[in-house]
């Protein structure tokens, strides 16, 4: 549910991300079999190294979110935590916030309300959540509930030729997630395998012409998720998966493309601080479809079509994909733990993409 301003193009080829990540993989396999860890365990680093690049090759133009739409959830948000294990029974805040500045290219800034300039958006966001892991079983693992309500501030500026100086504020709540299923296998000898369904529900603040003008979006999301962790000898080496699927919206017609995000995680423990990198990486994997072409055309783009509309007409829709890897440092206490991550583009196109830096931060403590 997070809001992620669209970036115009990518600023290294797919290829030179994949060179960039496998060696970043390698470098982790290299370490840990320096540190004689498991063949099991580089075997996953390296399937996900693997997965990355193929995801980052099967991308195809013409998929794409309808004007104002993104990613439910900021691809990114998972780094840094082992989203396979829940951790032993009880209750847990968490407070996941993050900040950046994004560059928006040409062909999306319109999206935002501004005509093609040079735009730029300052995004804050901010997560709360509670995850409550029961004391009970489910097939064999322990079954837990989480529920969170982001929230969003977003600032965009820049100058629009014909318009001068221009700028928007916009946030709000966004749509609340329910995650009613989450289950976390413990396989022994430190490894985690977890699995869930989440849901975006669409009662956050709506507005525009197509409902998507501010922080909520008028359509659910359902979103089946899975991750894999290693948690032994003070390592986290952790891979989460998520997978979106979009009902229509109501007030477009339109039915975004389903979306794929992976988040990775290798860091260590060094008495009570933990380091190491973090990457992640979302696109969709379908196009989108429905819309009204001739209302489009009527209200000049303030109704969307993902539908064709006329040669070198855009119908608003504009393929997202992003990607970007960093680095975490987080510190121990009790039942507390605090964090910083930071991360870079390595990888913008579309709308949802974002082009620029973020500075993430993360607490949680076990409240009992």
């Amino acid at each position: 549910m997070l809001f992620v301003l669209k970036t115009k193009k990518y600023r290294m080829s797919h290829k030179h991300v994949v060179r960039m990540l496998n060696c970043w993989g390698g470098n982790i396999i290299s370490t840990l079999s320096k540190r004689g860890a498991d063949q099991t365990m580089r075997a996953l680093f390296g399937a996900s190294i693997l997965a990355i690049s193929f995801l980052l090759m099967m991308g195809q133009r013409g998929f794409a979110f309808e004007r104002g739409a993104s990613f439910t959830v900021l691809p990114g948000t998972t780094m840094g935590l082992p989203y396979a294990y829940t951790g032993t029974p009880g209750l847990y805040f968490y407070s996941l916030a993050n900040y950046g500045t994004v560059s928006v290219p040409r062909e999306v800034s319109p999206n935002i309300g501004f005509g093609p300039g040079s735009i730029k958006a300052d995004v804050a966001d901010e997560i709360p959540a509670l995850l409550w892991t029961t004391p009970w079983t489910l097939f064999g693992a322990r079954y837990a509930v989480l529920v969170t309500q982001p929230m969003v501030s977003v600032s965009s500026y820049g100058q629009v030729p014909g318009l001068g100086w221009v700028t928007r504020q916009t946030g709000g709540l966004r749509d609340p997630i329910i995650s009613p299923l989450n289950l976390s296998w413990d396989l022994k000898n430190g490894w985690h395998i977890g699995a869930g369904f989440s849901m975006a529900i669409p009662i956050g603040r709506i507005k525009g012409i197509n409902g998507l003008d501010s922080a909520g979006a008028p359509y659910w999301t359902l979103q089946p998720n899975m991750g894999v962790s290693y948690l032994r000898d003070g390592w986290d080496l952790s891979a989460t998966l998520l997978y979106d699927f979009y009902t229509t919206n109501p007030h477009s017609h339109v039915t975004d493309g389903q979306a794929l995000y992976l988040d990775l995680t290798a860091t260590k423990m060094f008495g009570r601080f933990e380091i190491g990198p973090v990457g992640y990486v979302a696109f969709q994997t379908t196009r989108d479809s429905g819309g009204d072409p001739a209302a489009f055309i009527a209200s000049r783009g303030l109704v969307n079509s993902c539908q064709p509309i006329a040669p070198n007409v855009s119908n608003g829709c504009v393929r997202a994909a992003k990607a970007g890897v960093g680095a975490k440092i987080g510190y121990h206490i009790g039942r507390a733990q605090i964090a910083v991550l930071a991360t870079g583009s390595v990888l913008s196109h579309g709308q949802g993409g974002s082009d620029g830096w973020r500075v993430w931060t993360q607490f949680s403590w076990k409240l009992y």
